[in-house]
């Protein structure tokens, strides 16, 4: 079975934590729409799913 990523910190505002399975939560806060996307779009390049 495949295992959840580590968790970690994306930088400045979000962080990557592993749930059951293969499954990871990605929570993230900015001060704008454009650098949340930018986080959020970073956290899905870090868990190879481009």
């Amino acid at each position: 079975a495949a295992e959840p990523p580590a968790a970690r910190v994306l930088g400045e505002g979000a962080a990557v934590m592993p749930l059951a399975g293969p499954a990871a939560l990605v929570t993230a806060v900015a001060p704008d729409a454009l650098r949340l996307r930018r986080l959020l779009d970073g956290a899905l390049a870090s868990l190879g799913r481009d």
